[in-house]
């Protein structure tokens, strides 16, 4: 799999980031760790996902720079 960064929120280290997958439009999201009980029982998630937290500027970032 061949990925493109799109955006991150910091310039050095690991820290939440959108990437895109090249050649099949779709992104990947790297960000914080959803530990909170309350929040993963009502998100329902099935085995086969995970949930991650990424900040609302980064959104805002992509979407800006990188959305039609």
């Amino acid at each position: 799999m061949k990925l493109k960064q799109l955006a991150s929120s910091c310039e050095d280290g690991p820290c939440p980031t959108v990437w895109a997958v090249e050649g099949t439009g779709d992104i990947l999201v790297q960000g914080f760790i959803v530990d909170d009980a309350e929040a993963l029982v009502a998100m329902q998630l099935p085995s086969t996902e995970t949930a991650v937290r990424i900040p609302a500027d980064l959104l805002r970032k992509v979407a800006r720079d990188h959305l039609n």
